[in-house]
């Protein structure tokens, strides 16, 4: 392995993005295993970038909630930024969710990752890029929210937050999301509730042929019907993919109050059905 950061070694890489490498690393001091997000390399010549990467690990450093990710180091040596997190061993959701993923389950780490959200929203963050691909789990099977890359404060204003620039997933971003709207805690919610829909389903519930289409789709689309044997979910649905923000829950506490109120599971989703009406292909533009 060629990448070199003092204080750590190396051992194989976990996964690459347009942002950042991230590799298996020991941590030498302490000899544990951390995951090493190393910043791209075309992108430090960025100062912006640059910035935008420290940004990230200080506003991690200020989340301790058992489902967020928890940030050891960060620093830079030179042009070669780095992160060093806590090694989440157990995959992504969306790994999980390509295996299939039974009812319960789906409502635990729905419910993790509210009480993940509505901490972070309390800080006064916004993740802005809620997805399968970010929702990574512990040994111990725990649901953790990471990547916050791309989040920030409520008053913060960049080049990467001004209205009429939208950053994000476009299958999981909210309709305001997507037209570059200023944006609350209630986006990541919408986000939420796209990955709710896909953990029941196997699908996200918008999809185009492209990224432009699938935003399209989340702005004027209407909500998809859930299978009958989930449509206990519908109502949580309707409260999460609103395309209205006012329409949706207020915030966590309220997803996760309605949560509370949900009538017991019929008999067929507690034997864990979970594929039972795939999505049609995706619509021609």
């Amino acid at each position: 392995m060629s990448m070199e950061v003092p204080g750590y070694a190396i051992e194989r890489e976990l996964g690459a993005g347009a942002m950042a490498t991230v590799y298996l690393a020991t941590q030498c001091s302490l000899e544990r295993q951390v995951a090493l997000k190393v910043m791209s390399a075309a992108l430090a010549a960025d100062p912006e970038f640059c910035e935008r990467f420290l940004r990230e690990g200080r506003m991690l450093a200020r989340l301790s909630q058992p489902n967020t990710v928890t940030i050891h180091d960060i620093g830079h040596v030179g042009d070669l930024y780095y992160m060093a997190m806590e090694y989440l061993p157990g995959g992504t959701l969306k790994e999980r969710i390509a295996r299939g993923v039974a009812p319960a389950e789906a409502l635990d780490w729905l419910r993790q990752i509210a009480r993940a959200l509505g901490y972070a929203h309390a800080q006064g963050l916004v993740h802005r890029d809620v997805k399968p691909a970010n929702i990574l789990f512990r040994a111990d099977g725990t649901a953790v929210l990471s990547d916050f890359g791309i989040a920030k404060s409520r008053d913060e204003r960049t080049r990467f937050s001004q209205a009429g620039f939208s950053v994000g997933t476009p299958g999981y971003m909210s309709p305001e999301q997507a037209r570059g709207q200023p944006l609350d805690g209630r986006a990541d919610l919408y986000s939420l509730g796209v990955v709710f829909y896909e953990m029941l389903t196997g699908q996200p519930p918008y999809r185009g042929n492209d990224s432009l289409s699938t935003a399209l789709a989340q702005l004027t689309e209407p909500l998809p019907e859930l299978p009958p044997v989930h449509g206990r979910y519908q109502g949580i649905l309707r409260g999460l993919l609103a395309k209205e923000p006012g329409e949706r829950f207020a915030d966590a506490d309220a997803l996760l109050a309605a949560l509370d109120r949900l009538p017991p599971p019929e008999p067929a989703e507690e034997a864990g059905a979970t594929r039972i009406m795939p999505l049609p292909p995706a619509r021609e533009p």
